[in-house]
């Protein structure tokens, strides 16, 4: 009788080594929290005989709102006498800022007329490019967009947005634009995110 407890309890603890088991279902002990507390984060400074090296999991930061703007810049709007012009989108967006995506679309296509090349970018004012490097319009693709998740810029403060139009052409005659149509839509989601620490 005591040869076959013996086996049992032998077959018991070999099968106890070899089976993986989720940490958190590991709550033997009687005066042991839940090792999983409301927040879904290991509570290790109430399970005893944690290693002191081993911090406890700091909360989760409070994201802010996650938010979404977007608008439509037309071929009307291009009016600068000369091959490039910065049309505002944005203003004072904190430095904190963290863009989850961006999305620029021709979602009219740009005339023909006149021939040459046309670009369209998103930056700071200044530097039209930080932020979507140029795209090309008049795309013989209805459509065309360019998406991106880009990183923001390395500010403390408030800073603008602008759309970067550049034309191997005069985009106009300082009143009324050389461009018959064309639409290009903007998108820009993201949050505010914690500022970094001062040093």
């Amino acid at each position: 009788m005591k040869g076959i407890i013996l086996i049992l309890v032998c077959v018991a603890i070999a099968g106890a080594q070899t089976q993986p088991v989720e940490c958190a279902s590991q709550t033997n002990a009687p005066d042991a929290v839940s090792s999983k507390s409301a927040g879904g984060t290991a509570d290790r400074q109430a399970v005893p005989g944690v290693a002191a090296q081993i911090q406890p999991r700091r909360a989760a930061p409070q994201r802010s709102t996650f938010t979404c703007r977007c608008g439509t810049v037309d071929a009307a709007a291009l009016t600068a006498k000369a091959n490039s012009q910065e049309v505002p989108v944005l203003t004072a967006l904190p430095g904190s800022f963290r863009f989850n995506h961006v999305l620029l679309r021709e979602s009219t296509q740009f005339s023909s007329t006149p021939s040459g090349t046309l670009s369209v970018a998103m930056g700071r004012p200044g530097n039209g490019t930080d932020v979507i490097s140029p795209f090309t319009l008049r795309n013989p693709v209805l459509n065309s967009f360019w998406y991106d998740r880009p990183g923001p810029p390395q500010l403390a403060g408030a800073y603008d947005l602008v759309l970067f139009f550049q034309a191997s052409f005069p985009l106009g005659d300082g009143a009324a634009s050389n461009l018959k149509d064309g639409t290009v839509s903007w998108e820009v989601c993201g949050f505010s995110g914690t500022p970094a620490p001062s040093r």
